[in-house]
């Protein structure tokens, strides 16, 4: 696949750009006619991600310069678009934002988590690379289970059941993945939801 120049520029500025700067990115992208899939694909990232982060755009301009400013975050100011979106006339556009509302309760339960870990930073983002790398792995294989969790267990009784036994025979990172994993898949059963999750809280480890 031949990436587009823009799209390589912005893959280079990544990370030197805000949220809202890279959902503008991307926008400019996706008007001149390139799909959010095919960006999402080029850039390595979840497609559900690059969607949450156009949201943003919908907020308020006052709600934007505060997110631009530090003093409320992208997850807020998808929040505080919501409530214009949710008077359109379009179910696919309230689906989207149901979407994005799972994607923000997600990012902070594993954000959460991770804190509990008691690791640094440079831990907690190998520990979800890793993870990343694991759903990857038994996707390609096929071998991602098939139950799910009885509806409406707790988040708080998933983590605790899927927590593994303890292995000396493993490092720490890997064990802590192996949980990490086990737990968002049953928390999480739609994977687009649970794949941008990861995404953003991989990126909040950036930060901190």
């Amino acid at each position: 696949m031949t990436n587009t120049p823009s799209i390589v520029q912005l893959q280079s500025d990544w990370f030197k750009l805000s949220d809202l700067d890279r959902a503008s990115a991307v926008l400019t992208i996706n008007q001149s006619g390139i799909s959010i899939r095919k960006v999402a694909t080029q850039l390595k990232l979840s497609e559900s991600l690059l969607r949450h982060l156009l949201y943003a755009l919908q907020a308020p301009a006052g709600d934007q310069v505060l997110a631009r400013e530090g003093k409320i975050s992208t997850n807020e100011l998808v929040r505080r678009a919501r409530p214009s979106q949710r008077r359109s006339p379009h179910h696919s556009a309230t689906l989207e934002l149901e979407r994005a509302q799972k994607i923000h309760e997600a990012t902070d339960l594993i954000c959460d988590w991770l804190l509990q870990t008691k690791m640094f930073a440079p831990v907690r983002e190998m520990i979800v690379k890793e993870a990343q790398r694991k759903f990857l792995a038994m996707k390609e294989a096929r071998l991602l289970p098939s139950l799910a969790a009885p509806h409406d267990t707790p988040v708080s009784q998933i983590i605790k059941r899927a927590k593994p036994p303890a292995d000396d025979t493993i490092d720490i990172v890997a064990w802590f993945a192996q949980w990490l994993c086990k737990w968002s898949f049953f928390a999480f059963p739609d994977e687009n939801v649970r794949a941008a999750a990861l995404d953003l809280a991989l990126e909040k480890q950036w930060r901190s």
